[in-house]
């Protein structure tokens, strides 16, 4: 895969601690380049230990939060109360914890209709129109399904061919409707960056860096950008006995 990075570390801590650095980089150099970093977070328990990292002292000041805008790559379709709720995870883990407040936090209003939930986010991301389309985040953080699904975009679904920015769908595995960015948001951003720890993750990471199988995550090819893949090597042995 054309512009991608793999780091493979040896526990789920050393994974944390190697995103944290280079997250923190690619947050200076956005700052640099162009006065702000625009991220969108992802859900996940793995995610949700990164958070709380980037939340202790003196951790959380590492990254300029006044000048940088959150986005949140899927959401399921449940109140921003709900324990499911990925917003309501990282404000919990980090946002909340920041003695400086971000710049701007833009969490999915799930309490709007569909539509209109949609509409204010393509507001939100493309600010007010004025930027080009589709637009480009410095960082999107990603994480990986067992059987290759990322943000909420799952396999053999209509979405993965959506000319869109967002999208709500409904994942019938999960019995569950959720808002997520599209292929072409995603692809259009200056980085990708998966977070893949667990044992459990071992099958889909062979797949994918293998067998190069067609699942969601392969189709994760930002035009001009990089895709980073942060991994144990719980998640990677197979690769990595490879090299």
């Amino acid at each position: 895969m054309p512009n991608t990075h793999t780091h493979v570390s040896s526990t789920v801590h050393d994974v944390i601690l190697d995103l944290a650095q280079w997250f923190t980089e690619i947050s200076h150099v956005a700052i640099q380049d162009h006065g702000h970093f625009r991220v969108a977070l992802s859900g996940g328990s793995t995610p949700k230990a990164f958070y709380s990292y980037l939340g202790q002292e003196p951790n959380q000041n590492l990254i300029d939060w006044s000048r940088t805008e959150i986005f949140f790559g899927d959401e399921r379709d449940v109140p921003p109360t709900h324990p499911d709720n990925n917003f309501k995870m990282a404000n919990k883990a980090l946002l909340s914890r920041l003695k400086t407040p971000p710049l701007a936090i833009y969490r999915w209003h799930t309490e709007y209709a569909p539509s209109m939930a949609l509409a204010d986010y393509r507001s939100r991301l493309t600010e007010g129109g004025t930027t080009v389309y589709p637009p480009q985040l410095d960082l999107i953080l990603l994480g990986l399904g067992p059987e290759g699904h990322t943000a909420s975009l799952f396999p053999e679904q209509p979405v993965l061919d959506s000319q869109d920015i967002v999208a709500h769908v409904f994942v019938p595995s999960h019995a569950s409707w959720r808002y997520t960015f599209t292929l072409p948001l995603i692809n259009h951003a200056r980085h990708v960056a998966f977070l893949v720890t667990g044992e459990s993750k071992r099958d889909i990471i062979s797949q994918i860096f293998i067998h190069h199988d067609d699942v969601p995550a392969t189709r994760v090819q930002p035009v001009s950008g990089e895709t980073h893949w942060f991994l144990d090597k719980a998640s990677a042995q197979d690769i990595v006995s490879l090299s």
